[in-house]
């Protein structure tokens, strides 16, 4: 007698392997409250600072993320991943700084999606 279905389990794993769109990580599962961009041009000794800082305030869930740097692109946009970050307890906020960086916009991805996106201020 022959097997009916020989190819069944091999044609089921491949089924399971397809490509698409996974469920979101709980990485990328928070609300935004608010999000601020700016460079410190405050006067200072030696001159202004020029410390980029971006915030992300998010509704404390437990987890612990930080921000990637992905570059700048072509019309001034530092484009920022949300990873994964060591201590257990997280902090409400995602915090980004950096000197002498001062694009013209923000653009933040979680997972490889747009989640927010700013346009970065002067304090001075």
């Amino acid at each position: 007698m022959k097997r009916a279905f020989p190819l069944l389990p091999l044609a089921l794993t491949g089924a399971c392997l397809m490509p698409g769109k996974a469920t979101p990580s709980p990485l990328c599962n928070f609300s935004i409250t608010d999000t601020s961009a700016w460079v410190n041009m405050m006067p200072g000794p030696g001159g202004p600072p020029r410390n980029l800082t971006v915030v992300v305030e998010i509704e404390d869930d437990g987890l612990s993320r930080r921000f990637e740097p992905q570059g700048v692109d072509e019309n001034g946009t530092l484009k920022l991943d949300v990873v994964e970050w060591g201590p257990k307890e997280g902090l409400g906020k995602i915090v980004y700084r950096t000197r002498g960086h001062q694009p013209e916009r923000v653009e933040i991805f979680c997972d490889g999606d747009l989640i927010t996106s700013t346009d970065v201020t002067t304090a001075q």
